[in-house]
């Protein structure tokens, strides 16, 4: 139920909405007030709000899980590379809540009871793990921030320029981008757990007028460089910092003078690939160019570049596009950290695996133009790289901070296209490290033909086998006796059209026996005659207690491209003269036997293609990881991460 009462310094009435709030600021003359039953009590004036980006305002409602909310407060805050604002929310069904609005991501927490004692401020560092609320947690943020300034309704005593020591940490769980927040400003320490949302999931009513009249490559302001006098354009009131692009000194945005916070002294003078102020078309909205900055690490002595490009979209917020020799990413800030453990080879995101790339010390060498924090030239992050072309993700690090993002690869000529570039942009030099091996899909393709055709052999093979060949002619059953040396002629078989090949098997009972055959095979009407020798012989026995075998009780011939006709064989027998017993011999002859050698052939030629589309592949991956400072299994070459708690972002 709301209250209503009249600010004790200006008169003017003063609201509460929600029944738990008991401090206010009056929006009329900035006094901070309590309430005593139905007094108000002036606590003193409110320090002035810093003017900012933030799309929501006092009397801004939204949903969260189908509950209507409305913000009724809001309390801001400073640190070391800006403001954020806290926003207050009372839902309808009377409870609670806070909206945070920083860097343009929105999250959303309630007060919660800890399961145990809260750990010290000072034992907390990025990347520690903690189980809160049944939820496991790592630290993302360690800040020691200052509250400058209130609005509207507030549930605890509120006065400006009071301390907040806060840590933020995610969850790694994949089913939901949960949020947990400690507050060390009271004692015992405030516990917030919440998650992180699109904008548009709130579904926000009622939201900041200039919002609406905003466009995507709107000037919010213009102003001069205290330093030269060059022209300085800020796009969105976020913006904490910008660099002079005349004279390179980088400017507090937030101080209406643009208060010099470092004079750049860059030797040399370092032209963007794409303009500031450029608009480029990316998934249907219009992002303009902002900042540019060149960060470097160097190893071994030697420097390795890269160029990132902030970009600007009033509704969306801000992204980057990061240009390496050629190679170009759009990269996101993610509000999910991955699954990790410093020194292992790989981070999980998402169920996919990313494999460590690379690692080190990124310096800021040069900036110019609009930044969301405090920038420097001479910044350093640790960073670390891991890739699943076409995608990379990065954690960069400082000693209180730990921030993921995830880039995927864009190819020059779309980015060109995009901003309707009339130069061109540079080639790629080498093999991008998230790079899509463009030899992969006409590998699937070659894989995929394999199979078709591997199938079609398969089926081709099958019918002759078992349909269209193997036709047997005759099968007869013979006896040679020793002392017999007449030859002996087999019944006749008709070849009724030309025979591609024939085959005269014999199975015969030799036991440690041989027998010599001299075989012609005779066309009836026309005498034709084909000869050929052969023998067959098997021996068998033990030796020490194992069992040997030598030689085959059978034996095939093939006579090639016979004519039609009428045909027989003559079989010669010569038996051992060491053995000399009857060899019982079933002779069958059979026409177009389908032959596995050819089959086999065939498998050979096609296996060959795709095997050598894979090692087109390999070699491609083997080029992009020699430029590496990780192997592919994660084994390190030798520079990069030596176990310390660091990573990075390109």
């Amino acid at each position: 139920m709301s209250f209503s009462a009249n600010c004790p310094s200006c008169g003017a009435a003063v609201v509460f909405k929600s029944s738990a709030s008991f401090h206010a600021v009056c929006e009329f003359c900035r006094s901070t007030l309590v309430r005593h039953g139905a007094d108000l009590e002036n606590l003193g004036r409110m320090a002035d709000l810093i003017e900012d980006a933030s799309p929501i305002q006092i009397g801004t409602e939204g949903l969260y899980h189908g509950v209507h909310f409305a913000v009724i407060g809001r309390i801001q805050l400073r640190y070391a590379a800006g403001v954020w604002n806290e926003w207050h929310l009372l839902f309808d069904d009377q409870r609670g809540g806070w909206l945070s609005d920083a860097g343009g991501e929105y999250l959303i927490s309630f007060l919660t009871a800890p399961d145990a004692p809260l750990p010290e401020f000072a034992a907390l560092t990025p990347n520690d793990e903690l189980k809160l609320a049944g939820r496991e947690f790592v630290v993302t943020d360690r800040e020691e921030a200052m509250c400058i300034s209130g609005q509207g309704e507030l549930p605890f005593p509120f006065g400006a320029g009071y301390p907040a020591q806060l840590v933020d940490l995610r969850t790694t769980d994949e089913a939901a981008a949960a949020f947990a927040s400690i507050d060390y400003s009271e004692t015992p320490p405030l516990l917030f757990v919440g998650e992180s949302l699109p904008f548009a999931a709130f579904r926000f009513a009622n939201l900041r007028s200039d919002q609406a009249a905003a466009k995507p490559a709107g000037v919010v302001k213009a102003l001069q460089c205290p330093a030269c006098g060059g022209a300085i354009t800020l796009h969105d009131k976020a913006v904490q910092s910008v660099a002079c692009p005349s004279c390179l000194s980088v400017l507090d945005a937030a101080n209406e003078s643009l208060r010099i916070l470092q004079k750049a002294a860059a030797a040399t003078r370092i032209e963007p690939l794409i303009p500031l102020g450029s608009a480029g078309r990316f998934a249907g909205k219009d992002w303009t160019v902002i900042g540019f900055q060149q960060r470097v690490i160097t190893a071994e002595g030697k420097d390795y570049p890269w160029q990132e490009y902030l970009l600007h979209h009033p509704e969306e917020g801000f992204r980057w596009l990061v240009e390496s020799d050629g190679h170009w990413n759009w990269v996101s800030t993610i509000s999910k950290p991955p699954r990790y453990q410093v020194g292992l080879p790989s981070a999980i995101l998402n169920g996919e695996e990313y494999r460590r790339y690379s690692a080190g010390s990124a310096v800021t060498r040069y900036v110019i133009g609009e930044f969301t924090w405090k920038i420097s030239v001479g910044e350093t992050w640790e960073t670390i790289d891991f890739i699943a072309p076409p995608k990379m993700l990065s954690r960069e690090s400082s000693h209180n901070e730990t921030s993921w993002s995830l880039g995927e690869y864009l190819p020059s000529d779309e980015v060109a296209a995009a901003f309707k570039l009339k130069t061109p942009l540079p080639a790629p030099v080498g093999i991008g490290a998230n790079q899509p091996n463009p030899r992969s899909e006409n590998h699937r393709k070659v894989w995929r033909s394999f199979w078709k055709f591997l199938a079609l052999a398969v089926v081709a093979q099958l019918l002759w086998v078992f349909i269209l060949g193997s036709h047997t002619l005759l099968d007869q059953r013979l006896v040679f006796s020793p002392g017999k040396d007449e030859p002996v002629t087999t019944q006749t078989f008709q070849l009724d059209n030309a025979a591609r090949n024939l085959v005269l098997r014999h199975d015969t009972d030799l036991d440690n026996n041989w027998l010599g055959l001299g075989l012609t095979l005779v066309e009836k009407n026309s005498g034709r005659a084909w000869t050929a020798q052969t023998d067959v012989a098997y021996w068998h026995g033990s030796d020490g207690g194992e069992s040997w075998s030598e030689g085959d009780r059978s034996r095939e011939l093939v006579f090639r491209d016979l004519p039609v006709g009428s045909y027989y064989f003559v079989i010669d027998p010569e038996i051992s003269a060491e053995k000399p017993v009857a060899v019982a011999d079933r002779v069958k002859v059979i026409r177009d036997q389908a032959t596995w050698s050819n089959f086999f052939f065939l498998l050979i030629f096609l296996a060959a293609l795709p095997m050598f589309s894979r090692y087109r592949v390999s070699a491609f991956e083997a080029e992009r990881w020699k430029n590496a400072d990780f192997l592919s299994s994660g084994g390190d070459f030798g520079s990069g991460d030596s176990g310390s708690d660091s990573g990075g972002d390109d």
